[in-house]
């Protein structure tokens, strides 16, 4: 594997919740003003054709013919290039949620560099 693809896994559920005109992005939300680099990130789904035309977002190149197309925000990107993540999915009430493995803090972890380079959930 190129050490700078994501490898992307999707359980069953995740699978079967998105549908076939959407995509899973990882988006970057800033937390100070002060810091460039301090934030927090979340996983939405979005359709494939605003993600290809969103300016802030660079398309995962990750391992595997079936995986669906995942987009991430470039402020993210360099902290989850080279990674394996789990992505997950449940419905409740009708509302999708997807989630992954990386952990809780992430966000600030990879500001302060503090994220392992693999890790484990």
């Amino acid at each position: 594997m190129n050490e700078y693809a994501t490898k992307i896994h999707l359980t069953p559920s995740a699978r079967e919740l998105l549908r076939p005109d959407e995509v899973l992005v990882f988006e970057w939300h800033r937390l100070a003003v002060c810091c460039a680099g301090a934030g927090e990130t979340s996983l939405s789904v979005m359709k494939e054709k605003p993600a290809r035309k969103r300016k802030g977002l660079v398309r995962l190149k990750t391992n595997g013919d079936d995986t669906p197309l995942v987009y991430a925000a470039r402020a993210i990107f360099p902290h989850i290039a080279g990674r394996e993540i789990s992505i997950k999915a449940r419905k409740v009430l009708g509302i999708r949620f997807f989630t992954t493995d990386l952990p809780q803090d992430f966000g600030l972890r990879s500001m302060f560099g503090q994220l392992p380079r693999s890790h484990s959930a």
